[in-house]
């Protein structure tokens, strides 16, 4: 079903370019176009293409680690799956990719950022301006797409195959932030969101841009930025240059890439990546409904963990210590505890906390098993965090297969 953002196909689905085009050549019959049905499928058979200034998908992926999966083509998503996201700070070439539009470079020189709206003093800013008249800072911080473990959902919803641990990152990220840039501004009293706008751009003129809000308070919060570096370096295309906004613990796509246009409303933005996608129901939904039309925006991630050792179906010997060790994150809390369990959640054991890198971090957590018996064994890890709340076995279900946070599980096997 056609959907408002791209009027051919639901964003969060993830679509080959030949679905792509075989989609525009059925959407021409239907209109009745007078192009011959051989040229039409000869067309839906060979992609089109990619405009200028777009980055191809090889060339964004022959940057990639090869711990990246592809998921989809247009628009392009890869991740790692947790046995590849051991690190503390996500390496630059294993950061998950997951564009709304296509990949596309901007100039750094001619690139401008539009300060506007419930402003005293409305700005224009170069990349330039904005490391010169502003204080450089950096932040190790979560990013994770709102889909990222759909296909645990039962039934999977329609939208981009995330796997249950694929679609989350924790790189450092360096520039400015984002509360300085407004305040130099002059935020007026009747300022209560702050809307971001991509300038990337899709296959048809009529797809509008990428373009989320956040409520001021979190725009204002001191890890929130304007990013023009990852790791102490260069920010990648893909991942946004020459710049963009980081809302850290939020679903990713409130970080807008290549943003042009920061804005003060006095409400939530209106537009489709609002009020059509990105949405939540209010109360636990039936699997397979349609979405309520009392819906909220997604904004923080729940309590969330996975476990990235031992690997899938990893083999140890009887009375060898396994090191078992993982991530827990969460929005706008802290991790309490993190308790594990190998006899399928009959008795959990609490895991240790190791140090933190940041307030918006994950939290990595380790425990020393050692095996008594042979044979197959399972490791189940769940989070609580500092209100209370902890990891559901399963998450309930809604239509748009967001913020998956069910207990991971882990099988290994156990020799003489």
């Amino acid at each position: 079903m056609a959907d408002k953002i791209t009027g051919l196909a639901n964003p969060e689905q993830g679509t080959s370019r030949r679905d792509f085009m075989a989609k525009v050549a059925v959407a021409a019959v239907t209109a009745g176009t007078t192009i011959p049905r051989l040229a039409s499928a000869q067309a839906a058979a060979k992609p089109p293409a990619d405009p200028a200034g777009v980055i191809s998908n090889d060339a964004v992926m022959a940057g990639k680690d090869a711990a990246l999966k592809m998921h989809s083509e247009r628009p392009l998503t890869a991740s790692a799956t947790a046995e590849f996201l051991v690190d503390e700070v996500t390496p630059t070439n294993r950061v998950f990719v997951r564009n709304n539009l296509f990949t596309t470079e901007f100039s750094e020189a001619n690139h401008v950022v539009e300060i506007k709206g419930l402003v005293d003093k409305p700005l224009k800013l170069t990349v330039a301006d904005i490391k010169r008249m502003f204080k450089n800072t950096s932040t190790v911080a979560m990013i994770e797409c709102a889909g990222a473990g759909r296909t645990a959902f039962n039934p999977v919803p329609r939208g981009t195959p995330w796997p249950a641990t694929g679609g989350m990152s924790c790189p450092k990220w360096n520039g400015v932030r984002l509360g300085d840039v407004l305040k130099a501004a002059g935020i007026r009293s009747d300022g209560a969101h702050v809307s971001f706008t991509g300038a990337d751009f899709g296959a048809l003129p009529t797809i509008p841009k990428v373009a989320r809000s956040v409520p001021l308070w979190k725009a204002l919060e001191e890890h929130s930025m304007i990013v023009y570096g990852m790791n102490d370096g260069p920010l990648p295309v893909v991942h946004g240059a020459p710049i963009r906004v980081m809302i850290p613990g939020w679903a990713g796509s409130a970080s807008v890439k290549w943003v042009a246009g920061i804005e003060v409303l006095n409400a939530p933005l209106k537009g489709p990546y609002m009020d059509s996608s990105y949405r939540m129901p209010r109360h636990p939904v039936a699997p397979g409904s349609k979405m309520p039309e009392d819906a909220v925006s997604t904004e923080g991630w729940p309590i969330k963990s996975m476990i990235t050792n031992p690997a899938p179906n990893a083999s140890f010997k009887i009375g060898k210590p396994v090191l078992v060790a993982g991530h827990a994150w969460v929005a706008e809390a802290d991790i309490e505890r993190v308790e594990l369990s190998f006899d399928e959640g009959r008795s959990w054991q609490n895991a240790q906390l190791n140090a933190k890198a940041a307030k918006y971090a994950w939290q990595t957590f380790s425990y020393a098993y050692t095996p008594r018996g042979p044979g197959y064994m399972t490791v189940l890890a769940r989070a609580t965090d500092s209100k209370g709340n902890t990891q559901p076995i399963v998450t309930p279900w809604n239509p748009l297969g967001y913020y998956w946070n069910g207990i991971h599980r882990v099988g290994f096997s156990v020799e003489s």
